[in-house]
């Protein structure tokens, strides 16, 4: 790594750090009974938090969204921290707890940074923001980053608010804001700041599950165990690569049993996208699906909300997890359950709408069990766990007014399921969960019939199963109409809920496999272990294709700058991109052709944060809930570009609130008949390189 990118992770990871210090009293409270006190949690929720306080007040244009602003503001949570800390927390308990606890900090922060800067180095192979949603994810923080209240401008239809789940963006426009990294690096910083989110989370919960349950476990298990599922979930596939690679050699070679030569030669046609997109393609059939997970979100490094939302979600099972924990009966009424965890779900929501109704289905079931085994009457379990989630809901609801006041949902209502996955697909995909995850339920029930009452734990890891199994059943019954074509009618669907049943799985592993530690059957106990190591092996190889494809084998170093693309393919656009962001400040209109999605069009608004009248159609078709106003427009930019009468040029300028035209590589390419004397006729010219040139509309 170049010392210049190792100073952005430096910078970038600092940034984080201080953040994460904001809240440190409220996360040693919040998960006091946690073996590590919840300290990986700290980041994720000081994020959160600082970014819907700004949020909310941008919204009511209290403050602007600024690096001043941010800074004025992360001091003020820190001092109410220190005030919480004096009031709920003592200074005496902090420091004792800080006294006991440093090593286990000071190594998360350890495993945080190395993750960090492993990852940003691995970006650093194929850092381009130019392919599959990047343009988008990095459009919202750009659009952000130049907003000055909250929420952020359509980058790709002007006039308008984003229509999308962008608040896993904002989290990053504001670390980008803080530590003054340009966006184009950040984008690769902020990929990495995930999967390193992700991994120590997924520890931590894991690692607590175990604890909570067995506190006298021999520390070198508490260690080790939770690895399991931290590496799963962050870095494991499924079982698709075993299966494809032992279906290739043998039509090749008729034999199981290969020499490392013919499985070097077997991997090289092993292809790593196929594991997302197999029911529907494997073989060819109508029902075309998606079935995505961690690793492949954090290879492909689409800036995505179900990507951001992996930290977000662990925080919030993280909390229930304490909750069930520090109070094992519920009361009708449970504010200190309600109102966190609605606002949780608010976070999850505006980040990735899906998980909202995924978690919010598992906390439906495991606040019913915890209820479940408190009361005889089935009628008062219901009321009370119906209560509690009804004001869940209401709070819910009150939290994410400053996002849904300017967002209509794109969903068309739900239709029943005229397609079926082939239950020996579904195996392929999921059948090692399977096997790790449902023998749990047997040993549950044995243990439930030996103690009443079952350990929270117990109840968690059950509900984590059990949620998880119908999440992968429920594409098989209805889904979610949208804008998808027929032949991808269930794909949307099935993606973002197996998406969360696919962590919900791996976090359940390792307790599953401590719990059968203690079997006394010894025949179950090495029997499982067995099982769990071929399962963890055949997921893990995984990445081997899929970081070794993606990245090149990581041969060639290009750097963190993700903008670098530009400059080799379109290099006077790469120019005119740095003249606007060193000369422009705000949120001009400029006028760029309009394209469709997944190319290299508008890339001058993604890369500057600037709107244009019309960008990706099809984005813009899912977004604006039809295709008629997005064409429509789309139909007066390429009017603009090719008028023969300037009068009526003018009355599209204004109609579009234009501030400055932008003539590129894609508008020569988009618009054979492409006027510029009349567009020079309306404007000044204020920018010039090569063939591209931007006007600035004369007032």
């Amino acid at each position: 790594m170049t010392p210049i990118d190792f100073n952005y992770v430096v910078t970038w990871y600092l940034t984080i750090f201080v953040i994460g210090l904001s809240c440190l009293p409220l996360t040693l409270h919040l998960f006091d009974k946690f073996w590590d006190k919840g300290y990986a949690f700290t980041k994720t929720l000081s994020l959160i938090i600082v970014t819907f306080a700004i949020f909310f007040l941008s919204f009511i244009k209290l403050i602007d969204f600024s690096q001043t602003a941010i800074a004025w503001l992360l001091l003020a949570i820190f001092i109410l921290n220190i005030l919480f800390k004096n009031k709920y927390y003592t200074s005496a308990k902090f420091i004792k707890t800080l006294k006991q606890k440093w090593l286990i900090f000071l190594v998360y922060e350890l495993v945080f940074f190395g993750l960090l800067l492993l990852w940003s180095y691995v970006r650093a192979f194929r850092p381009d923001i130019d392919n599959l949603e990047k343009p988008m994810d990095w459009g919202f923080i750009n659009s952000a980053l130049r907003t000055k209240y909250l929420p952020p401008q359509d980058m790709w239809y002007s006039g308008q608010k984003i229509n999308y789940y962008y608040f896993g963006h904002l989290v990053y426009a504001l670390l980008t804001k803080l530590s003054a990294i340009p966006s184009s690096v950040t984008y690769n910083l902020s990929m990495a700041t995930v999967l390193a989110l992700t991994f120590i989370s997924t520890y931590s919960l894991s690692a607590n599950l175990i604890y909570l349950k067995s506190p006298k476990i021999k520390k070198f298990k508490l260690l080790l165990l939770p690895l399991f599922s931290a590496l799963i979930l962050t870095f494991g596939g499924n079982l698709h690569a075993v299966y494809k690679l032992t279906k290739i050699n043998i039509s090749n070679n008729q034999k199981l049993v290969l020499s490392l030569s013919e499985y070097k030669k077997a991997s090289l046609s092993y292809w790593y996208p196929d594991a997302t997109r197999f029911i529907g393609y494997d073989p060819e059939t109508d029902d075309k699906t998606i079935h995505e997970f961690p690793l492949y979100s954090f290879v492909v490094a689409d800036l995505h909300g179900h990507m951001n939302n992996i930290p977000h979600v662990l925080l919030l099972l993280a909390f229930l997890l304490s909750f069930f924990i520090s109070k094992p009966s519920l009361d009708l009424l449970e504010p200190y359950l309600f109102l966190p965890t609605s606002f949780l779900l608010s976070i999850t929501f505006m980040t990735n709408a899906w998980d909202f109704a995924s978690f919010g289905l598992f906390f439906a079931i495991s606040t019913f069990l915890v209820n479940f085994y408190q009361h005889k009457s089935l009628v008062y379990i219901l009321v009370k766990t119906s209560v509690n989630g009804l004001l869940t809901i209401l709070f819910w609801y009150l939290f994410t007014l400053p996002f849904s006041a300017n967002f209509q949902p794109m969903m068309e209502g739900l239709r029943w399921s005229d397609a079926h996955s082939p239950v020996w697909q579904l195996a392929i995909l999921y059948g090692g969960f399977w096997l790790i995850c449902w023998p749990f339920v047997f040993l549950l029930n044995h243990y439930i019939k030996k103690i009443k009452k079952p350990h929270p734990s117990h109840l968690f890891v059950f509900s984590l199963i059990a949620t998880a199994s119908i999440l992968v059943l429920i594409p098989e019954i209805f889904y979610i109409k949208d804008i998808y074509v027929y032949t991808h009618r269930r794909a949307n669907t099935m993606f973002k809920l197996v998406y969360a049943a696919f962590m919900m799985y791996a976090l359940s592993g390792s307790y599953v496999l401590a719990q059968f530690s203690t079997v006394k059957s010894k025949l179950a106990r090495y029997g499982y272990k067995l099982i769990f190591a071929l399962v963890i092996f055949a997921h893990l190889i995984y990445p081997f294709f899929a970081i070794r494809s993606n990245y090149a084998s990581l041969k060639v170093y290009q750097g963190l700058d993700g903008l670098n693309f530009v400059k080799n393919r379109f290099p006077d656009n790469y120019q005119a991109i740095l003249w606007i962001n060193q000369n422009i400040t705000g949120q001009p209109i400029m006028l760029e052709a309009a394209g469709d999605s997944y190319t290299d069009y508008n890339l001058i608004s993604s890369s500057t944060g600037l709107p244009t009248v019309e960008g990706w159609i099809v984005h813009e078709w899912l977004w604006r809930g039809g295709y008629d106003a997005p064409a429509a427009r789309q139909t007066d930019v390429a009017q603009i570009y090719q008028s023969l009468d300037i009068a009526q040029l003018r009355l599209l300028v204004q109609k579009y609130s234009i501030d400055y035209i932008f003539i590129g590589d894609k508008e020569f390419e988009k618009y054979e008949d492409l006027n510029q004397d009349n567009i020079a006729a309306i404007s000044d010219l204020v920018f010039e390189s090569g063939k591209t040139k931007i006007y600035k509309i004369k007032k």
